[in-house]
């Protein structure tokens, strides 16, 4: 249900039950009244696991999804991680992985098989190896560091993974079979937490993005494990030595995530001072820092990016409202906002005693302004209604107060009404993660895609729809 037409049931007497919801793993609506619809992608959420003592849904730190798109690992934002199976008509729990004991920070799928890794604040990382079956068993990655990990990426060829590190370095990761062990190699030389990294079709070329507000490319060819290096960036840049420095540029600002374009054209990174950034990658040439494009977003810093295509970038975090890159010609495009939030029927307009009580405590809510002249007519800040923000209602358990607001109870329906239109805090409400596989399209062409949020949800996006098509056709710089 949207804003606009939860107010106007509440103006009209709101004293019926809310809406029921749609069995999780049902498949997505256009959305007259919900997240999604006609002017954005369709949307279809579920709720992965809830609070054993609050009932509430636990928020997800981070996930990942297998080849096919049928198999789910995440975490629950703390040491476990869960392996659930879609059904197309919801999630199956398989496995709950308990070899970590401190909060998971990064889970990657190797997208051939059903291996994956996870990495952890423990400084530990696992590869976990089995099936539907007989369950995953854990194999412990040797990974010479003594403070937290923080990201973990495979490699294409899925022989090798990066992970970063709260030790100011990489450990990139390789099996050896001789010992029957996953070892590692440091690349050092950062002046901060690597937060993030990011492979190179060619899998000898390794980007991370620290919080030290730097972004480097370094040579990563493993000898044993890589073919012969070639010289893509052109005589001049050697990857003879593991680890060597290719470029070093200055983000002015934390990288929280980057990642290469399906055919390594281009390296995107995105930054705690909501920019994007694309650096262009020519074969035969050294990349340039003097021909990185900046994009300036008009919203909160996005946290993780997803490549639809090699001219379409999905970006999403604090926002709570995934949104498109587009690439016109030579330049990137802010564009357009996969989660509808203006769909739902609009308010009557019309001045009533529900209507000043719903504006006052909306007020209260979203500016902190607690006084009693606060009618709220009109200044009732911005609620924004999207799949990652308002799933709660409904759900009185999984709803909060967040303002001690004195509120006249004379039905349920007021209670579950504000606690639910009302977004908590736009960190609160987060996405976290993003992902595709091969079955949807993978990187090249994905027409699907999932998220997940602090507030507990996975959302399923189905971006194949004419409408976003129409937006995108109409982008302008």
């Amino acid at each position: 249900m949207s804003v606009s037409a939860a107010r106007a049931m509440f103006e009209q007497g709101g004293g019926e039950a809310p809406p029921p919801r749609a069995a999780p793993g049902a498949p997505p609506k256009p959305a007259g009244g919900g997240a999604g619809g006609a002017a954005g992608a369709a949307v279809s959420v579920h709720t992965l696991s809830l609070d054993d003592n609050t009932k509430r849904p636990r928020p997800v730190s981070c996930m990942a999804v297998n080849g096919d798109g049928t198999l789910f690992a995440y975490s629950p934002n703390n040491h476990e991680v869960y392996v659930a199976e879609y059904t197309g008509s919801g999630f199956n729990t398989i496995s709950v992985l308990k070899e970590h004991d401190q909060l998971v920070t990064s889970i990657d799928w190797a997208q051939n098989s059903d291996r994956f890794v996870t990495c952890s604040q423990d400084r530990n990382a696992y590869v976990w190896d089995g099936d539907r079956a007989s369950g995953w068993k854990p194999t412990l990655v040797h990974l010479r560091i003594h403070k937290a990990a923080t990201y973990v990426k495979w490699s294409h060829n899925q022989k090798k993974f990066a992970v970063a590190s709260g030790q100011k370095s990489v450990a990139v990761c390789y099996y050896e079979e001789e010992n029957n062990w996953w070892v590692s190699k440091l690349i050092e030389g950062f002046e901060s937490t690597v937060l993030t990294v990011a492979w190179h079709n060619s899998d000898i070329v390794l980007a991370a993005g620290s919080s030290d507000g730097t972004v480097r490319l370094f040579a990563a060819a493993v000898k044993g494990v890589d073919s012969k290096p070639s010289q893509i960036f052109g005589p001049d840049v050697s990857f003879k030595k593991m680890g060597a420095e290719i470029l070093k540029v200055s983000a002015n600002a934390w990288v929280h995530d980057m990642s290469f374009s399906p055919t390594s054209d281009v390296l995107a990174y995105t930054t705690h001072d909501s920019c994007v950034s694309f650096l262009p990658i020519v074969e035969g040439a050294a990349p340039s820092a003097e021909s990185i494009v900046k994009v300036k977003c008009s919203g909160l810093p996005y946290l993780r990016m997803l490549f639809l295509s090699n001219d379409r970038l999905l970006m999403a975090g604090h926002e709570c409202n995934p949104c498109v890159f587009v690439r016109k010609g030579a330049q990137w495009v802010q564009g357009v906002k996969i989660d509808d939030e203006s769909s739902g029927a609009k308010s009557t307009g019309t001045t009533s005693a529900r209507s000043a009580a719903f504006n006052k405590f909306q007020v209260a809510t979203t500016q902190g302004n607690f006084s009693s002249n606060s009618s709220g007519s009109g200044t009732g800040g911005s609620v924004v209604n999207t799949a990652h923000q308002v799933l709660a209602y409904g759900h009185r358990q999984s709803t909060r107060w967040h303002a001690p607001v004195c509120l006249p109870i004379d039905t349920l329906n007021v209670h579950v009404l504000f606690c639910a239109l009302t977004p908590k805090c736009g960190k609160q409400n987060s996405i976290t993660d993003l992902a595709t596989c091969p079955a949807w399209g993978g990187a090249a062409k994905a027409t699907k895609v999932a998220s997940v949020g602090l507030d507990g949800r996975l959302c399923l996006w189905d971006l194949s729809g004419p409408a976003l098509e129409e937006k995108f056709a109409k982008l302008q710089i």
